[in-house]
């Protein structure tokens, strides 16, 4: 745990002394989870799958922070599919969306740090 301590170290450095290279690591973070989200959405209809959106970027509590998820009409019901209900049982693609992106969107930002560094 102690890597991810010091990568998460990192970030908050890279948000303070390069916010535009923060922002943009952001958002190439957010565009991979989005895909992953994307592909690991079950699909009946495709109207789930076809609605991940990224949004705004904000930082209104000081840290430079972008939501992925499912806009629209599909919001609501997202967490039926993933989570599992009484007939239903979890499929946790959020999860597993998570743990795929997690590897690259640390490359993402440990490029940033290293071009930081330079």
């Amino acid at each position: 745990m102690k890597g991810m301590d010091t990568m998460l170290a990192n970030v908050t450095r890279l948000e303070v002394e390069a916010p535009k290279k923060a922002r943009k690591s952001i958002n190439k973070g957010a565009e991979i989870f989005a895909k992953h989200l994307k592909d690991d959405t079950p699909v009946d209809s495709g109207a789930l799958a076809s609605d991940v959106q990224t949004g705004p970027m904000k930082a209104s509590t000081g840290r430079f922070e972008k939501q992925v998820g499912y806009g629209g009409k599909s919001a609501w019901r997202a967490h039926f599919p993933d989570k599992g209900t009484k007939k239903q049982p979890a499929q946790n693609f959020s999860i597993k969306a998570q743990e795929q992106s997690r590897d690259e969107i640390l490359e993402v930002y440990a490029e940033e740090m290293r071009l930081l560094d330079d």
